[in-house]
């Protein structure tokens, strides 16, 4: 029986600096479609009887290793994407963040670990015209702008 593809469903965090020029993104790996990487929000999948806000609270906290002490939800975004060559869907509930500890991430960014593998973390500007790496999911970077 073939594999059946799913629509993921998940929590991501938009986190404006203190000077509200630029917000937090991990740097992913580099793919066939974006050969040099690419830029996300934080956070990930929505575990099955967990709601979306419970999500981003357990994904921040893997991720970044701080709570979360304010979020509002921003927008939910539709994201229809390939990786590698293979389709994906998701539906992104993406919320305005401020963290429990805003200096986890450092000026000069971080690696941090997600699921054991290295995740750098880096502010990217809020106004990323001209940015060499796409940002994911489509639909951040105004949100980002909207709030900085």
């Amino acid at each position: 029986m073939a594999d059946k593809a799913h629509i993921r469903v998940k929590a991501m965090a938009v986190v404006v600096s203190a000077d509200g020029k630029t917000h937090a993104v991990a740097r992913l790996r580099p793919t066939a479609e974006n050969p040099h990487g690419y830029d996300r929000l934080i956070g990930g999948h929505i575990e099955p009887g967990e709601t979306a806000r419970e999500a981003l609270d357990r994904e921040v906290l893997e991720e970044l290793g701080t709570g979360v002490a304010e979020a509002r939800l921003l927008d939910v975004l539709e994201n229809i994407y390939r990786i590698n060559g293979r389709l994906g869907h998701e539906v992104v509930f993406v919320y305005a963040v401020r963290l429990d500890d805003p200096a986890v991430i450092p000026a000069e960014g971080k690696v941090f670990q997600d699921d054991g593998d290295p995740m750098p973390v880096r502010w990217r500007p809020v106004d990323d015209t001209g940015q060499s790496h796409p940002l994911y999911p489509p639909g951040a970077s105004e949100l980002a702008r909207a709030i900085a």
